[in-house]
């Protein structure tokens, strides 16, 4: 389903896009008669489930006259969650201000740091860690979660 999800991102992207939302990534599960195509969306402060509801009709109507899925295909849309991994830039600029788990690769000294995203650019990100802000390059960075905060 490798080329199925190629073509989908190459009809979704600008759709999403138009809209002035991030298309975080998708995903084909279920059978090749009754695919589901998982749309993940965000933006700045959340995606909202009237958007998602907007974006699943809006895919419904393009799919359906596309005529590339098979009829029995279903559509999911909602944000990423908070456990998906932060993979790109987009994913630690939609994250700026909350805490974040960073697990660096084999090459580095400390193994993890747990920070705050300051700033997120091309190639690297800046976190706040013990009162000092660390720019951060993303070839650095294994795996990065969000930590909730319990006040």
């Amino acid at each position: 389903m490798n080329d199925l999800k190629k073509k989908l991102f190459t009809l979704v992207e600008p759709v999403i896009r138009n809209k002035n939302i991030d298309l975080v990534d998708i995903e084909v599960k279920g059978s090749q008669r009754n695919p589901v195509v998982c749309v993940f969306v965000d933006e700045p402060g959340g995606i909202t489930i009237n958007k998602c509801t907007e974006i699943s009709r809006t895919l419904q109507k393009i799919f359906d006259e596309k005529e590339f899925l098979p009829s029995g295909y279903r559509i999911d849309v909602s944000s990423p969650g908070l456990d998906r991994p932060l993979k790109n830039q987009g994913d630690f600029n939609r994250n700026i201000g909350r805490f974040v788990k960073i697990i660096f690769t084999e090459n580095e000294q400390n193994q993890e740091l747990t920070g705050v995203i300051k700033k997120a650019g091309q190639d690297l990100a800046e976190i706040e860690f013990n009162n000092q802000n660390k720019l951060i390059p993303y070839s650095s960075i294994k795996k990065a979660l969000i930590q909730i905060k319990w006040k």
